[in-house]
């Protein structure tokens, strides 16, 4: 037989006005917590204090509200978890606090699991599971409360008439247990050995009344403590025998409005649903769709807000994986992926209007972007001419060697197309250690790099777009400084090398660019101090023609001077 209180005892928890105010001034002393819970709770007015009796790795405290407030917080073993009102902040109304404790797990089992995900194995996960070294899911538990005034509201009752903490979801009526009260203690049982036919509707519960107008209410519970208990009582193993209860909102002053699926055997209370909540908030139509908050779903999951409706992936460490939470969310701004846990950075997003197969995996993992007939492990599509690949590093130390990096296996390479001429361009690290580029319209190979020895090979000329920093044609110009050759000399014999040119260090790299530009300013210079040579050689000879006119006429002079004597 289940007893309870008596609608008198029970009218006791009626609190008016003015006693509400006297509560909220007193502070309420935590009592002996319910079967199933993990912590006892402890309500100081304006703060809630948890002391924990259940052995765990941490603890983690989620608290939501009233205008979407949100508090979450992880405290670690031997920490004292609590959750205290914050005036401004956590405004009055109703409340809902969930508890949730991770079990411990071996750190080698830590490892295995970390190890597998790098792989994405899942079956390690699967075999851990099946040799029981997984734990279960976290133990759980729930509460319903009010904030008013900045005060924290619990059930002032209880068994011994003190103040004492509020019921919880999952743990049946507080009041459960106590026995029937004073005047109904020889009251007796009806037993009925027979089927119970009722020809019109029933009425049961202490606020029952005789000519209750039942409208069209077939079956009606009527009191302050509405439960209805599906106690199973299989005995054999071998039958399910679990017990469940419906509960129509909290026995606590200050408790949540809700209606709850209890599992009582095992504590738990897997479906809630609150007062005033959103109509169609889950509603299921005759084709299987499921409508979040409406009621007529155009697909499998159909859901509805306001402002971003949301999709929250959470995983909380309770199974040896590090804590991380993404959200899935979209708006008139974007579609976008948050990473919750770093900053709730959001690492992809796609802006409205983004035109069909924008992104494009195939079934061989070709990428397409802008085409979903993809002929390449990336292939880029565009009809307007703007079709192009950029890398970017903005980063102000970034070396080139970081900047692209492009793998290909043996003997594979990439290609460009033009697709106006049909002119291939490729670039392949064949089998031979060499890197070649060339061109289907080009004969032979353009360019060869042989990975063996270094040698390079271009069939055809090189040009580069620079221009001489050092202005080598400058120095045919009049403004130009042009030392003169004994200063030129005397610099190249006393430094050991050509002004233009700079040193050239054996063993160490050198800028063929800045070298070319340096041999092009010297050989100028070489040409102009050649043309002045020459000149200086012309002179030369001119005055050894005279020279050898004015010997010539000597000699004859001498010959005519012999001959007369």
């Amino acid at each position: 037989m289940t007893t309870r209180l008596s609608r008198e005892a029970n009218s006791t928890r009626l609190v008016s006005g003015w006693l509400l105010t006297l509560m909220l001034s007193l502070p309420i002393a935590a009592a002996a917590a319910p079967v199933g819970d993990i912590a006892e709770v402890e309500n100081q007015g304006t703060v809630l204090v948890f002391f924990p009796f259940v052995e765990y790795d941490n603890l983690v405290l989620t608290v939501t509200g009233p205008c979407d407030y949100l508090h979450r917080k992880v405290f670690d073993r031997g920490d004292t978890p609590f959750w205290k009102v914050e005036p401004g902040i956590t405004i009055d109304g109703m409340y809902r606090v969930d508890l949730s404790a991770n079990p411990f797990i071996d750190g080698e089992v830590i490892e295995i699991l970390h190890e597998a995900r790098k792989h994405d194995d899942t079956e390690v996960v699967k075999e851990l599971c099946r040799e029981g070294v997984l734990p279960g899911p976290p133990l759980n538990q729930h509460h319903g409360f009010r904030v008013f005034r900045d005060k924290i509201v619990f059930d002032p009752g209880s068994d011994d008439g003190k103040l004492g903490r509020f019921d919880t979801d999952g743990v049946g009526d507080l009041f459960g247990g106590l026995g029937k009260a004073q005047g109904d203690a020889a009251a007796k049982d009806f037993v009925i050995n027979d089927d119970l036919i009722v020809d019109g509707s029933a009425c049961i519960g202490f606020d029952c009344v005789n000519g209750e107008v039942f409208g069209f209410d077939t079956l009606r519970l009527k009191e302050n403590n509405l439960r209805i208990h599906f106690d199973d009582t299989s005995v054999a193993a071998s039958f399910p025998r679990n017990d469940w209860t419906l509960v129509a909102n909290d026995s606590a002053n200050g408790g949540a409005s809700k209606f709850s699926i209890e599992d009582r055997t095992n504590s738990r209370t897997p479906f809630t649903v609150e007062a005033n909540a959103r109509s169609h908030s889950l509603y299921v139509d005759d084709g299987g769709r499921i409508g979040s908050r409406t009621s007529t779903p155009s697909v499998e999951i159909h859901t509805i807000d306001g402002d971003t409706p949301t999709l929250r992936l959470q995983q909380d460490g309770s199974s040896g994986f590090a804590p991380q939470t993404w959200d899935v969310a979209g708006n008139e701004t974007n579609f976008f992926i948050r990473d919750v846990t770093n900053g709730s950075t959001l690492p992809f997003r796609i802006r409205p209007g983004a035109p069909s197969s924008a992104i494009f995996i195939d079934v061989d993992g070709e990428v397409g972007i802008g085409t979903s007939s993809t002929d390449a492990s990336l292939h880029i599509e565009r009809s307007n001419g703007s079709a192009s690949l950029r890398i970017e590093d903005t980063s102000a130390n970034i070396e080139l060697s970081q900047m692209l990096v492009l793998r290909s296996e043996d003997g594979q390479g990439i290609s460009f197309e033009n697709e106006g001429d049909g002119v291939i361009w490729s670039f392949l690290n064949n089998q031979n250690g060499r890197f070649v580029i060339n061109s289907t319209a080009g004969v032979g190979n353009e360019f060869l790099l042989n990975g063996s020895n270094g040698n390079l090979t271009i069939t055809g000329t090189l040009t580069t777009s620079g221009s001489c920093s050092i202005g080598c044609d400058r120095v045919f110009s009049d403004e130009y400084e042009l030392e003169s050759i004994e200063e030129h000399a005397e610099y190249m014999w006393r430094e050991s090398h050509l002004a233009g040119v700079g040193p050239t260090l054996e063993g160490s790299p050198l800028n063929v660019t800045e070298k070319t530009e340096g041999i092009l300013n010297e050989l100028e210079k070489a040409h102009i101090y050649i043309d002045q040579l020459n000149d200086r050689i012309k002179d030369k000879d001119t005055a050894l023609s005279e020279l050898y006119d004015r010997v010539s006429r000597l000699e004859a002079l001498i010959v005519q001077l012999q001959q007369a004597d």
